[in-house]
């Protein structure tokens, strides 16, 4: 069975179009707090989200959770290693954790029901 990445599962559970993806993966892993600083600092300086919006066009293509937890894990190194006091600080960026649990949840319910597939196939 042909298997789909985060990014059509995410579109699927929330309605949107994969152009979309990234804007509304964007608010939704948004700190609660951050949701109300981001756009006026992407007004400000557009380019602050940069490793935000690459974790998340990484995390749509990953296929299974592992893949997934290795993109979480490497934006996580990537705050340590470039610390800065608005985004890593006083987070105002994408919450890891909220990506990581949605991406488990997602591509997990897509494994189980690959595996019911071929359960169902023997």
């Amino acid at each position: 069975m042909a298997r789909l990445p985060f990014k059509s599962f995410f579109c699927e559970r929330f309605k949107c179009s994969p152009e979309e993806y990234e804007e509304r993966a964007f608010r939704k892993f948004l700190y609660w707090h951050a949701r109300f600083l981001a756009p006026v600092v992407r007004t400000i300086k557009p380019d602050f989200f940069l490793e935000d919006f690459k974790f998340i066009r990484y995390l749509g293509d990953a296929m299974d959770v592992r893949q997934a937890k290795v993109d979480v894990l490497d934006f996580k190194d990537s705050d340590r290693k470039y610390w800065r006091l608005l985004h890593t600080g006083l987070r105002v960026r994408v919450s890891h954790r909220k990506a990581r649990r949605l991406a488990f949840q997602l591509l997990g319910e897509a494994s189980q029901a690959d595996a019911a597939l071929w359960q169902s196939l023997k």
